[in-house]
C-alpha cells in the first residue's frame, strides 16, 4: 500500500448502539473536524412540512445541560465553530475545532444530538427567525423558483415539501412536535459520525463513550467497503425497514407567474437519475460540460458570452433515492428571456445529437476531475462527504474511486445519458414575469 492510499485510507467503526463513525487520521493538521449525518430531512416531516430543519435550528436552543448562550458559546469561546443544515434527505451536525479542544467538540455534537430540551420560549422565538428565513427566500428569485418548481415536479411525494416549509405549517410546530420527531428519526442506528483530524481513533472513541447516552463497545471495526460489500450490505437490509414512498412522476406542465421582481426568470428541467443509478457518473459529467460552476461552461459561452442576455445562468443536477432532477436556470431583462431559454434547448439539442470529440471529453474530464480535487482538500466539506456517502452507500467514495469513474465515462455513455434526459417534450417549465 501506498503512502498516498494509506492517507486515505478510511476507517469505520460500528458501536453495539447501532452508531457508526467514519474516521479518517490526518497527520500535520492542528485542526479536528465532526459531525453527525442523520438519515432524515425534509421528505420526512410529514404533515408537518418544515419540521425537520425547525429540529434543526432548535437543536442549539438548550439541553439537559447547558442553556442557548452555552450551546452557541462553547465552541467560539475557544475559536471553534458549530453549524447544521437540512436537506431533502439529511441532516447534518457538525463542527471544527483546534485539536487540543477536540473533545470539546465531540461534548456539545452529543449534547445538542442526543439531550436537547427544545425549551417552548425558545421555540417560540426560533419560529419568528425561521419566518424571516422564509421570506428571505421569497425575495431572492433564484432561491424562490426552484424551490417552487420542486413543488410542482415533486407534487404527491414528501421530496415536494419546501425544507424551510411554510409560515402555517412553521407556527403550528409544537415542542411535543419535536420531541417525537428526534424519537423516531435521531437514533444512533440512523447516523454517521464523521471525523477527520490527527487525533487517534481510540482517544475519539473515549471521548465518544463519556457522551454518548449509553456505554458502547465496539462491534466492527473495518477498512471502507468495497463497492460489491456494500451492494451487498444493501441487499441485506431490502425489506427491514423501508420508509420511502414509491415515486410517480407527474405530467409535463408549463406555468407562468407574474411577480413584483424587475428582473424575469426561468427554470426548465426533468426527472434524472437517481443517487444510486450508475449512469449518475456520465450525467454529472454532462450537466458540469453543459452548465457547471466554470465560466467556459456551455450555456455560460452560449448565452451570457455570445449575446449578454443574462448575467447568470446555470444547469443543476440533484440526486435523491427514489429519482434525480435535472433542471436549467436562467435570469435576463424580460425581452430576452425566452430567447434564453430557446438557446438553453438549442445546446441541450446539440449533446442530444452530437457525439463529444475525443479533446472535447479530455477537456471536460479534466476539468471536473480538478474540481473534484479542489474539493476534497476542504477537510470540513470531506468530513461532511464522508458522512454523507456512508448514510446513503455504505460506503465512502475515494477521491482516487472519483477520478477513475471519471476517467472510464465514454463520449458513447455521455450522449446516451443526453438522449435519455434531454427530451424537450419532457422538460416542464416553470416562469416568473414581472407585472
Amino acid at each position: 500500500m501506498t503512502r498516498q492510499n494509506r492517507q486515505s485510507a478510511f476507517e469505520i467503526i460500528t458501536l453495539s448502539n447501532g452508531l457508526r463513525i467514519a474516521y479518517l487520521k490526518v497527520s500535520g493538521t492542528r485542526l479536528f473536524h465532526a459531525g453527525f449525518t442523520i438519515n432524515t430531512g425534509s421528505k420526512n416531516d410529514e404533515n408537518i412540512p418544515g419540521l425537520a430543519h425547525c429540529l434543526e435550528h432548535m437543536l442549539f436552543k438548550g439541553t439537559e445541560k447547558r442553556k442557548t448562550i452555552h450551546v452557541l458559546n462553547s465552541m467560539e469561546s475557544v475559536g471553534g465553530e458549530i453549524n447544521a443544515f437540512t436537506t431533502k434527505e439529511l441532516t447534518t451536525i457538525y463542527g471544527t475545532s483546534t485539536s487540543n479542544n477536540y473533545i470539546k467538540l465531540i461534548d456539545i455534537l452529543c449534547d445538542v444530538i442526543f439531550r436537547s430540551t427544545f425549551p417552548i420560549p425558545e421555540l417560540e422565538k426560533e419560529k419568528k427567525v425561521i419566518l424571516d428565513e422564509i421570506n428571505m427566500y421569497l425575495d431572492t428569485p433564484e432561491e424562490n423558483i426552484y424551490d417552487e418548481f420542486q413543488e410542482m415536479i415533486f407534487e404527491g411525494h414528501p421530496l415536494a415539501h419546501n425544507i424551510l416549509g411554510t409560515p402555517q405549517s412553521v407556527e403550528s410546530v409544537q415542542q411535543s412536535d419535536l420531541k417525537a420527531f428526534v424519537n423516531k428519526h435521531y437514533q444512533p442506528q440512523n447516523m454517521v459520525l464523521s471525523v477527520i483530524g490527527n487525533i487517534s481513533i481510540e482517544r475519539i472513541l473515549k471521548g465518544l463513550n463519556q457522551f454518548l447516552p449509553n456505554q458502547t463497545v465496539i462491534v466492527s471495526h473495518t477498512q471502507n467497503l468495497s463497492i460489491e460489500e456494500a451492494k451487498q450490505s444493501k441487499a441485506a437490509q431490502q425489506g427491514v425497514e423501508k420508509t420511502s414512498k414509491a415515486f410517480q412522476s407527474v405530467p409535463v406542465f408549463h406555468q407562468t407567474k407574474k411577480t413584483d421582481f424587475n428582473q424575469a426568470y426561468a427554470i426548465i428541467g426533468n426527472y434524472a437519475y437517481s443517487s444510486n443509478d450508475k449512469n449518475r457518473w456520465s450525467f454529472s459529467l454532462l450537466n458540469h460540460l453543459l452548465g457547471g460552476p466554470s465560466m467556459n461552461s456551455r450555456l455560460n459561452l452560449a448565452i451570457r458570452e455570445k449575446y449578454g442576455y443574462t448575467y447568470n445562468v446555470e444547469s443543476g443536477y440533484a440526486t435523491f433515492e427514489e429519482t434525480g432532477l435535472f433542471h436549467c436556470f436562467v435570469g435576463s431583462e424580460p425581452k430576452y428571456l425566452q430567447k434564453s431559454v430557446d438557446l438553453i434547448y438549442k445546446e441541450l439539442e446539440k449533446l442530444n445529437q452530437n457525439i463529444l470529440g475525443s479533446v472535447q471529453l479530455s477537456r471536460a474530464k479534466n476539468q471536473y476531475v480538478g474540481q473534484l480535487i479542489v474539493s476534497n482538500e476542504n477537510r470540513p466539506g470531506l468530513m461532511i462527504h464522508m458522512g454523507q456517502s456512508l448514510v446513503k452507500h455504505d460506503r465512502i467514495t475515494t477521491i482516487e474511486e472519483a477520478i477513475a469513474r471519471i476517467k472510464e465515462i465514454t463520449a458513447d455513455e455521455i450522449q446516451a445519458s443526453a438522449k435519455a434526459i434531454f427530451q424537450k417534450d419532457n422538460f416542464s417549465s416553470l416562469l416568473y414575469l414581472p407585472e
